[in-house]
C-alpha cells in the first residue's frame, strides 16, 4: 500500500444489519467511509487492520436527532466543552451522531448559544459527531408548552429564524414550530428554504391546520403524541394528519413512559417502521441513577425511567437510545432490524442527511455499532475510529 494511501479497516466475521435483512459478512473502510461490503470468508486487502466481530451484529451507528443532554451533561448551554463531554459519553450507548437540541429564554440567548457552539459541529476524535442543531422553539404554542417556560415562547418570525440559521453557521437541521400560530406559514417557508426540516411540535393545531402545514413543507413531527392536541374521532387534530400522511416522519420517545407501548404500536401500524424515528429527548440525568437535580432552573426528580417537575410534568427523557432500540424490539412489535433503522437511517433521512449516514453501504460514513444478541453495545466506531 502506498505510504499516502488511507488506512484500510476491515471489520470481519460479523452479522451485518442491512436494509434487506441480516447476513454474515464484513465491512471494509478507508478515509472514514465504507469502501465495500465483504462476503462471508472474503479476505480483505493486504495491510488492512482487522477487527474480528466474533459473529456479533454490526449495525449502522445510532443517530439521536432530538436530545438535550445525558450522562450529567447539558446541551442547553453556550459552553462547547459541555457538548464535547456529552459527545464522548454517548458513544457508550452506540450513538455515533446527534443534533444539539436547544432553545433559550430570549432571541439573544439562542443566538449566543448557536454562535458559541457552531465550531463544535463536525467530528472530533474519540466522540460522536455533532451533525448540527435542532431548535425546539421558541415558536411553539403556550397551550402545549410541556416543560417549557411560557416566558420563553413568542410568535413565529421568519426574520428571527434567518438570524438563528446564520448564527449557527448554516447548521440548523430541524426547527420545531406550532403551525397554527400567526406568522407560522412564513416561518415554515423560511425553514424549508434554508434546507432544514420543518417539524410540527408543541402544537394545538387542528387537522386542517396540520394538513396546510404539510402542504407548505412540514416533513417531520416532534415527539409524536406528546405536547400536541390529542386524537378524537370528531377532532382528529395534528395526529390525524400525521397518521394519514406519507409525507411526514414521526418522532417517538421510545421509553414506555412518554408514550404507552400500545400507542406506539398503533403509530407503527399506521405509519410503518420506515416513517418512525426513535429519539431520546434526553436531559442531563439520562443514563444516570435515579435521583433529584436542578435543570434550567427547575427542580426535577428522576424515578422509574421518568423525569418530572414538582407538578408532575415530564421534562425530558432519561432513557438512552440503545435501550429504546431494545424497547422497540421487545414491546413495539417490530423486528430488530426495523428497531435499528428507526434509530439510525430514518433519523438521517428526516434531517436531510440520508445520503451520508444510515445504511451499511459503500460510500456511506463508517459509523457502526456492534451489538450482542441482547442488542447491548459491545463497540462503537465513528469514521472508522473505535470510540468505545
Amino acid at each position: 500500500m502506498p505510504a499516502d494511501a488511507p488506512r484500510l479497516l476491515a471489520l470481519v466475521n460479523a452479522r451485518l444489519a442491512l436494509p434487506d435483512g441480516e447476513r454474515e459478512g464484513g465491512v471494509l473502510c478507508a478515509g472514514g467511509r465504507i469502501v465495500a461490503l465483504l462476503a462471508p470468508g472474503q479476505a480483505p486487502p493486504d495491510g488492512a487492520e482487522l477487527v474480528d466481530c466474533g459473529g456479533l451484529l454490526l449495525a449502522p451507528g445510532l443517530i439521536d436527532s432530538h436530545v438535550h443532554g445525558g450522562g450529567g451533561h447539558t446541551l442547553m448551554t453556550d459552553e462547547p466543552e459541555e457538548v464535547r463531554a456529552y459527545a464522548r459519553w454517548v458513544v457508550r450507548h452506540g450513538v455515533t451522531s446527534f443534533l444539539v437540541s436547544t432553545s433559550g429564554r430570549d432571541h439573544a440567548e439562542i443566538l449566543r448559544r448557536l454562535r458559541a457552539l457552531a465550531p463544535v459541529v463536525g467530528r472530533e476524535p474519540g466522540a460522536a459527531r455533532v451533525l448540527g442543531f435542532h431548535l425546539e422553539g421558541p415558536y411553539i404554542n403556550p397551550a402545549r408548552k410541556g416543560a417549557f417556560d411560557a416566558r420563553w415562547l413568542r410568535p413565529p418570525s421568519a426574520g428571527e429564524y434567518r438570524d438563528l440559521f446564520e448564527a449557527s453557521g448554516g447548521a440548523v437541521r430541524q426547527m420545531t414550530l406550532a403551525p397554527e400560530l400567526p406568522g407560522a406559514d412564513d416561518l415554515i417557508r423560511a425553514v424549508v428554504a434554508s434546507g432544514a426540516a420543518a417539524a410540527m411540535g408543541h402544537t394545538d393545531a387542528t387537522y386542517e391546520q396540520a394538513r396546510r402545514a404539510i402542504d407548505l413543507g412540514v416533513t417531520h413531527v416532534t415527539h409524536c403524541f406528546n405536547a400536541m392536541r390529542p386524537f378524537s374521532h370528531r377532532d382528529p387534530g395534528v395526529l390525524g394528519a400525521i397518521l394519514e400522511s406519507d409525507a411526514v416522519s414521526a418522532e417517538l420517545i421510545g421509553d414506555g413512559a412518554h408514550v404507552d407501548y400500545a400507542a406506539a404500536r398503533v403509530l407503527l401500524r399506521a405509519k410503518g417502521a420506515d416513517h418512525v424515528v426513535l429519539v431520546t429527548d434526553g436531559m442531563p440525568l439520562a443514563g444516570t441513577p435515579d435521583g433529584e437535580a436542578e435543570w434550567e432552573g427547575e427542580h426535577i426528580r428522576v424515578d422509574g425511567g421518568k423525569a418530572v417537575r414538582d407538578d408532575g410534568t415530564i421534562v425530558g427523557g432519561v432513557t438512552t437510545l440503545d435501550q429504546m432500540v431494545r424497547n422497540a424490539a421487545a414491546h413495539m412489535g417490530v423486528a430488530r432490524d426495523d428497531a435499528l433503522r428507526m434509530a439510525s437511517g430514518n433519523a438521517a433521512r428526516a434531517i436531510g442527511a440520508g445520503e451520508t449516514y444510515g445504511p451499511l453501504a459503500p460510500g456511506r460514513a463508517a459509523d457502526f455499532v456492534l451489538l450482542g444478541g441482547d442488542l447491548r453495545v459491545a463497540g462503537t466506531w465513528v469514521a472508522g475510529e473505535r470510540v468505545f
